[in-house]
């Protein structure tokens, strides 16, 4: 049992992952029924992720197998869904881009360090990062399934406005939290060869 039980968090990595493309199937979609379910998949997804960390952390199970899935399986379904919503027109390739390169650098980091034994603590503008995106994600998934009803209130014109000024706070928000892992970090990063 005892087993069983030391996989979970990193079953549900697994499951991320697998809910991260049929997420990707169904945005890809006009259609706002198969948006919706793009949309609910993804909330599950989310779930998932603060659900295997949470258990990791309560059960006190840690694997190195584990620290490489989580981060990959968050990446997947953040950055994947934003470069579907740039491949829509609904958010601008630079920002996504910005966005992408510093979740991808971070992670690689801390893959690289997995050998070392060396475990950097996740700061909490990291995840009020990964709550943010969270959040303008689902957002734009509303936009996007009451699309209809929201123009006939809103120009179009307002509407990318708000999305992109959503963006830009987001983007703000990844670049100073990596910023800031950086300048808490500097001692052991700069001890490391890679």
């Amino acid at each position: 049992m005892y087993k069983i039980k030391r996989q979970i968090p990193n079953i549900l990595s697994i499951v991320r992952i697998v809910l991260a493309f049929a997420c990707f199937y169904h945005a890809l979609s006009l259609n706002p029924t198969d948006i919706a379910i793009s949309l609910g998949i993804f909330v599950v997804a989310a779930v998932t992720d603060f659900l295997d960390g949470y258990l990791a952390r309560k059960w006190n199970i840690t694997s190195s197998f584990g620290k490489i899935l989580d981060p990959i399986a968050d990446k997947i379904l953040i950055l994947g869904i934003l470069f579907i919503f740039w491949y829509k027109g609904l958010v601008p390739l630079i920002l996504t881009i910005i966005i992408a390169f510093r979740e991808i650098l971070l992670t690689v980091i801390r893959i690289l360090l997995l050998p070392k034994k060396v475990v950097l603590a996740s700061i909490q503008s990291g995840k009020f990062k990964t709550v943010a995106q969270i959040g303008f994600v689902i957002i734009v998934y509303i936009t996007l399934i009451f699309k209809t009803s929201i123009m006939q209130m809103i120009s179009p014109a307002i509407v990318k406005y708000i999305i992109l000024t959503l963006l830009l706070i987001v983007a703000s928000i990844t670049l100073y939290s990596g910023y800031e892992f950086f300048a808490r970090n500097n001692k052991v990063l700069r001890k490391l060869s890679f």
